[in-house]
């Protein structure tokens, strides 16, 4: 991904945030510590924190801790999250601001669950799978990056690349949830737009809010989804 110097930033007039990316370094150190606890015998960590649609009304912190359990003992999904994590969510970190950054990670966490649960039939096994990963906080990062804005001094077309070889290769491999893909791509792009787009003095009240009404849609799906059955 190109990310400009902080020089050509102050002469495009898209200038990023010159601070560190703070909650994403943080991310990375609390998810490989995660997998790490994985490995101890006895935990059952994968099972205990993975989301799984008929577990959502008993358990339903598992929405949000899907992001810290990945496949064991191999780390490559683990490793391929956090590759994702490391280079778009530095610039987005920069583009956004810490916390509505963190915002992104946690509301696309939800997202993806929130479809996983949507897109589930309560009769087949997809009800009771253990779905692992932060691949839809990860494309919630990466949603942020498809907002149709020049604020972003970024190569589309390699984000674009990546969003087409990920949901083609989602569904063509058994295993993969491409449902979580999906709705932490869609809850990216909302609040990317939300982040981005408009006048300055006005862009931290139109995330904020968007922030909420997007919680409260996706508490809505998940109620009306379980009502029905």
């Amino acid at each position: 991904m190109d990310t400009p110097e902080e020089g050509s930033a102050r002469e495009t007039g898209r200038a990023l945030s010159a601070s560190p990316p703070l909650i994403t370094r943080i991310l990375l150190i609390v998810t490989i510590v995660a997998f790490l606890a994985e490995l101890i015998p006895g935990l059952d960590l994968l099972r205990r924190l993975s989301f799984v649609p008929a577990l959502t009304l008993e358990q339903p912190w598992r929405v949000l801790t899907v992001a810290l359990v990945h496949e064991e003992p191999s780390p490559f999904h683990l490793l391929a999250n956090m590759i994702g994590l490391f280079f778009f969510g530095s610039f987005v970190e920069r583009a956004l601001g810490h916390w509505k950054f963190l915002a992104v990670y946690i509301i696309g966490t939800a997202g993806g669950s929130a479809m996983v649960l949507l897109l589930a039939d309560p009769l087949s096994v997809d009800w009771v799978t253990h779905h692992i990963g932060a691949s839809g906080a990860v494309f919630a990062i990466v949603g942020v990056l498809l907002a149709p804005t020049r604020r972003l001094d970024r190569n589309i077309a390699g984000v674009l690349v990546f969003v087409a070889l990920n949901f083609g290769y989602g569904f063509l491999v058994a295993g993969v949830s491409w449902e979580s893909h999906l709705g932490g791509l869609l809850t990216g792009f909302v609040l990317g737009c939300a982040g981005l787009l408009g006048p300055q003095r006005t862009r931290t009240l139109v995330f904020t809010s968007t922030s909420v009404g997007l919680v409260v849609l996706l508490a809505a799906g998940g109620a009306w989804k379980l009502a029905g059955l």
